[in-house]
């Protein structure tokens, strides 16, 4: 059974991270095998968060899309409580399409769990409104603004093969943060002097749209 397998995420320099992902019929969903693997999904997001919230590493994990360990499909769970603490808002999305972004765009310090020790500046649209099924296979449809949009559209991002280091400002200056600094470096990003050149796995840098 899915539930029984177990979930790797994938090597920063897997070529699968790369692939466009397949979209998921309401059928499909309705399978209890399919069911089994969004709760494996879910489950290692919610076991990420608590183990980063008792080593006091805030929003770290705050999604995964399926093929981040290698299921090549368009789900993604997401924790739209990104930015706050005390609670979490998990939430799974099927089949999400972005259908508008606003012009005026925002600039954050981005990560993923298949890059574990780069960060770096990516800029981004900073409101989006997107379209997806839920996990019973219901059509929704939300506007997110600030972190959450961000989130989505690195998650949306995955599901086409792009990665956040294509949109990073300048990827021969991205940062290098070795497990354990994670808090020093939301201190002091805007100064860190730890670099890493990523240019030779980029992709050339994408449109906002």
């Amino acid at each position: 059974m899915v539930w029984d397998m177990v979930l790797t995420l994938l090597d920063q320099n897997d070529l699968r991270l790369r692939l466009a992902c397949a979209p998921l019929s309401r059928s499909q969903l309705r399978d209890r095998e399919q069911q089994y693997e969004i709760d494996a999904l879910l489950a290692i997001v919610a076991n990420s968060k608590d183990d980063q919230d008792r080593q006091g590493l805030g929003s770290a994990t705050a999604g995964l899309s399926a093929c981040q360990v290698s299921i090549m499909k368009q789900v993604c769970i997401v924790d739209m409580s990104i930015g706050r603490r005390g609670y979490h808002d998990f939430c799974v999305l099927v089949n999400p399409k972005i259908t508008w972004r606003s012009k005026s765009v925002v600039t954050k310090s981005e990560s993923c769990l298949n890059f574990p020790t780069v960060w770096g500046i990516t800029r981004r649209a900073r409101s989006i409104r997107i379209s997806a099924l839920d996990r019973s296979g219901n059509e929704i449809a939300m506007k997110l603004e600030g972190w959450p949009a961000v989130l989505l559209q690195h998650e949306v991002d995955h599901m086409n093969g792009h990665l956040f280091i294509d949109r990073l400002a300048d990827p021969t200056r991205a940062h290098l943060v070795d497990p354990g600094e994670y808090s020093q470096y939301l201190k002091h990003r805007g100064t860190w002097t730890k670099i890493i050149d990523v240019t030779d796995q980029t992709r050339k840098t994408l449109d906002l749209d």
